[in-house]
């Protein structure tokens, strides 16, 4: 059997599991005090309330009970649910405009757009699968509308076998069980949290905390009130913790994602609570990758077992179960990423940039990981964002900084001159007290580029 069949076994016991209902009602899911008893009461309420219309459903809360159970009741349903990259309706109109909707599950009492009606579900009735017949795997399920981190805002398709397949993986190599207890400091709507604290935690009867901590005491206090054993986390909240020096209980498991993770920042998790952080290395549309822990001693990524790699004239292409299906793949199935990578001895492979991190400036090719780098090894220096603005003409390109630290610009220009081609200087640089980034923890481009050009 091959993995791919592998992970397709995965999937459907991993369903099996889900919909023959709770093992344990009285087990907390949420913490504290939401049963698992009442996450399949609400999926019961929802599966009810959306089998009477067709369409596709918006997932517009942010209690991960709540988004649990509307899962639950979409696999029922089979109806298609969006999942909106913030709560907001500014966000929802926009979401609106891509897609026509008319029916939102939420978890409080909110004015919503005109046209669209609230489901707010109560653990209200009785958990039944005497009739439940299993989607496809291929079937639609989950629609994620990214906020457009890395690019424009769009909609990403994940069927059931993408995230059931990789949330009873994650289940399988990392042991997610009925003793574990997790913090979160992630939004559920976003892929990396949707998997690991809803549906792997769903699958693996583990519990949640109810709380979504993003200041470094915050976070410690919520793993101490838990006694966690298992923080989801992301590199600002890493940062956050080591220059604050915050306490945090020592889990079993630490995991980073949705950007790089500092070494610096890693190693200083581990010295304080002696657990390694294992850094995710994945997107929406691709789901996980591959993974590594530094305190393990491991530099390079080792793919997950169910996906194939290979690298073709540096760049990075994967097969994998786990992709989005408007992604387009080759004859054989392999997606070209737009990372750059290079084989590391053994099984794994090492990241050299992103492929839309070279731009063209005076008709030279510059790396924009490389000028970043470059600013981050300077004192004073935190963290730095290096963007490719547009220049009055529109047909060349100009390299801006937004560097977070205590640094003068103009000194810091005169000194990258000294390491940098000409064309690769920042042409602009600003010295911010905070680099803005969104809720699930990864710069926000936007507003880097608006920071740098106004």
């Amino acid at each position: 059997m091959n993995r791919h069949h592998f992970a397709a076994g995965q999937s459907a016991r991993a369903i099996q599991t889900l919909m023959a209902g709770p093992a344990g009602p009285e087990r907390e899911f949420l913490l504290p005090g939401t049963t698992y008893g009442q996450v399949y009461a609400m999926a019961a309420y929802l599966r009810r309330a959306m089998a009477g219309s067709s369409g596709p459903v918006c997932l517009f809360a942010e209690n991960r009970a709540v988004i649990a159970a509307a899962l639950i009741a979409g696999l029922f349903t089979r109806r298609p649910l969006l999942l909106p990259h913030t709560v907001s309706i500014a966000v929802m109109e926009q979401l609106r405009r891509q897609v026509d909707f008319t029916l939102a599950v939420v978890d409080r009492d909110a004015p919503l757009p005109s046209g669209v009606q609230a489901l707010l579900p109560v653990p209200d009735g009785r958990f039944q699968t005497t009739d439940f017949v299993p989607p496809p795997p291929d079937a639609g399920w989950v629609y994620l509308f990214t906020g457009g981190s890395t690019g424009r805002p769009r909609i990403w398709s994940k069927t059931v076998e993408n995230l059931i397949g990789e949330a009873a993986y994650l289940v399988e190599a990392y042991g997610f069980s009925p003793a574990d207890r997790i913090v979160a400091t992630v939004p559920a709507l976003h892929i990396y949290g949707l998997l690991y604290s809803v549906l792997a935690p769903l699958i693996g009867s583990a519990a949640v905390s109810a709380a979504a901590p993003s200041f470094p005491r915050e976070i410690a206090a919520a793993a101490e009130a838990c006694r966690a054993t298992i923080l989801v986390s992301v590199p600002v909240h890493y940062r956050a913790m080591k220059e604050a020096d915050a306490h945090c209980p020592s889990p079993r498991l630490a995991f980073s994602s949705a950007g790089p993770l500092d070494a610096d920042d890693a190693d200083a998790f581990f010295q304080k609570t002696g657990t390694g952080v294992t850094e995710i290395y994945g997107s929406t549309e691709t789901g996980g990758i591959a993974a590594r822990c530094r305190a393990e001693g491991r530099q390079d990524l080792r793919p997950f077992s169910p996906v194939d790699w290979k690298i073709a004239a540096e760049q990075l292409h994967v097969r994998s179960p786990f992709l989005s299906p408007e992604l387009p793949t080759d004859a054989k199935g392999y997606f070209k990423t737009g990372d750059r990578a290079a084989a590391a001895p053994g099984a794994g492979f090492t990241l050299l940039g992103r492929t839309d991190g070279v731009v063209k400036v005076g008709g030279k090719r510059v790396d924009t990981e490389e000028i970043r780098e470059r600013i981050r090894s300077f004192p004073g220096v935190r963290e730095a964002v290096v963007a490719a603005l547009p220049t009055e003409n529109g047909r060349q390109s100009a390299i801006g900084a937004l560097v977070e630290g205590d640094v003068n610009p103009d000194a810091l220009r005169r000194q990258l001159a000294d390491h940098l081609a000409p064309q690769a200087v920042p042409r602009r640089i600003r010295v911010v007290e905070k680099i803005p980034v969104t809720a699930a923890g990864k710069f926000d481009r936007e507003e880097v580029v608006e920071l740098l050009i106004g």
